[in-house]
């Protein structure tokens, strides 16, 4: 199961702005060549921004304890 497109359909992301305000936050693709760098580890996760101000979240899945052995 891929957790992280699980999330982009049972999560609803807002962020509050200085003055009250709340805003959706939408995933956002990204295309960057060197987000798809293993080392910063982009593919295991999404990138969520802010509608109204672009503000950035990243948004991953916790490992797996299990996965630490391998």
């Amino acid at each position: 199961m891929d957790l992280t497109r699980t999330a982009e359909y049972t999560l609803h992301l807002r962020h509050r702005h200085s003055d009250g305000s709340w805003s959706d936050l939408e995933a956002r693709p990204d295309h960057d060549p060197a987000a798809h760098d293993p080392e910063r580890e982009w593919g295991q996760g999404t990138l969520y921004v802010c509608k109204a101000c672009d503000e950035q979240v990243f948004v991953q899945p916790e490992s797996d304890p299990s996965d630490a052995g391998e």
